[in-house]
């Protein structure tokens, strides 16, 4: 992996993702305690949401990464600045 990524991930992206699973964990298990369903398709449930949860934050983690490398890629290009 890339050292800039690697250290996004460990400084940034993997503490909010422990924290969003334990808050994004409680309504999966509130919801499918809500729901007049039987022991297997809740446990269904909770795979396809938990599923989809990684697929989006994957994809939202490296669509930020694109974002900042796109924003950032012409900064060397400017001239520096007066001081």
């Amino acid at each position: 992996m890339n050292a800039t990524y690697e250290w996004l991930y460990d400084n940034y992206a993997q503490a909010l993702q422990k924290e969003l699973y334990k808050t994004e964990t409680a309504a999966i298990e509130q919801l499918a305690e809500s729901i007049p369903l039987s022991e297997e398709h809740k446990i269904t449930l909770a795979d396809c949401l938990a599923e989809l949860r990684i697929n989006c934050g994957t994809v939202s983690f490296a669509l930020g990464l694109q974002l900042g490398l796109h924003l950032t890629e012409n900064i060397a290009d400017f001239p520096p600045t007066a001081s």
